[in-house]
């Protein structure tokens, strides 16, 4: 098996923190937040969290997706509400009612138990949510800052881009919380799509027609892998994927501070579409799918500070060490 550099890095870093083992947030057992503790299920070989709640009385998975903006419910388990519940409908912390989309909830794979739904942002923005080690912990509080950086947790902030006040968010931008992540010189924002699991190939940036042309023109040397067919809000499409030979891949803060490093991903080109979100941006873009979500250990989403935690500082390896062939 190839060795995972990034998932590596992340879990060296958090066994040298005593203080982030007295928080116990790399065993799952407690919450940083003052949050309530779920379990979280996958598909198999997959990352997407899915959550166990209950709603109007019937319990079963929701897929947490951070990659959509509008919260959903299966139209073949709740057509009779259209969409509505009430205050008290659904099990998380402090849900006051709201008007859910519908949705066949057409999924290939899926976790045991029946699909009730979807949590997008405009739920998830509202609470502070930390994944750690097959948990999740949702509380109706903002997160203390000052003991998630004692405990050496990287703060990135999301103006602009995720926040639980809409307004707060650029125009053009989905609320869709982000890190930075820098290939060579060529840097830009990467949206957070816990609801993309890729399957396929574990740690897959996807990257709009933009991102690419700057690559190509900054000599990245991209070798394609694989073209793939996915289906879309506009039905089937093919993408490219691509390995880069010549460059890694750097996760950064808003002050490009580097946070992770890794040899171990591929890129899928979206191109544009009627769909919107980052391939419809003419500025370069990039989308990291659910399997960062283990790399980064324990990971904080709060949407009330506008601000992401990672799970510990680990130390970023040179291109000579990302070069070294694996000793595993």
């Amino acid at each position: 098996m190839r060795f995972r550099v990034l998932a590596y890095l992340v879990f060296a870093a958090l066994a040298l923190s005593p203080g982030l083992r007295e928080a116990d947030a790399t065993d799952g057992s407690k919450s940083l937040c003052r949050g309530q503790r779920y379990a979280v299920s996958t598909v198999p070989h997959g990352a997407s969290p899915y959550v166990r709640l209950t709603a109007k009385g019937v319990s079963g998975q929701f897929l947490f997706d951070y990659g959509s903006t509008k919260s959903s419910l299966t139209s073949i388990v709740f057509a009779s509400s259209h969409g509505s519940l009430g205050a008290g409908d659904l099990s998380v912390p402090g849900f006051k009612g709201g008007q859910f989309a519908l949705e066949r909830g057409g999924f290939s794979s899926l976790p045991s138990g029946p699909l009730l739904g979807t949590i997008g942002t405009d739920l998830l923005s509202q609470l502070s949510v930390q994944f750690t080690a097959g948990s999740v912990f949702l509380g109706k509080g903002t997160c203390p800052a000052d003991r998630l950086r004692a405990l050496g947790f990287v703060p990135i902030n999301q103006r602009g881009f995720f926040s639980s006040d809409i307004a707060a968010v650029d125009p053009g931008h989905a609320n869709v919380p982000i890190v930075y992540v820098s290939f060579g010189g060529i840097r830009t924002f990467a949206q957070l799509d816990t609801g993309y699991d890729d399957l396929r190939y574990i740690h897959t940036i996807d990257i709009n027609q933009a991102l690419f042309d700057r690559l190509i023109v900054s000599g990245a040397e991209l070798e394609q892998l694989d073209e793939l067919r996915l289906e879309t809000c506009e039905g089937s499409e093919t993408r490219k994927v691509y390995r880069m030979k010549n460059r890694h891949a750097v996760i950064e803060d808003e002050y490009a501070h580097p946070i992770l490093a890794t040899s171990d991903v591929v890129l899928s080109l979206k191109r544009p579409n009627g769909c919107g979100g980052i391939a419809a941006m003419s500025t370069p873009a990039a989308q990291l799918g659910a399997s960062f979500l283990g790399s980064f250990g324990t990971i904080i989403f709060d949407g009330k500070s506008e601000t992401v935690w990672l799970g510990g500082k680990p130390p970023v390896q040179s291109a000579a060490q990302l070069a070294a062939p694996s000793r595993r």
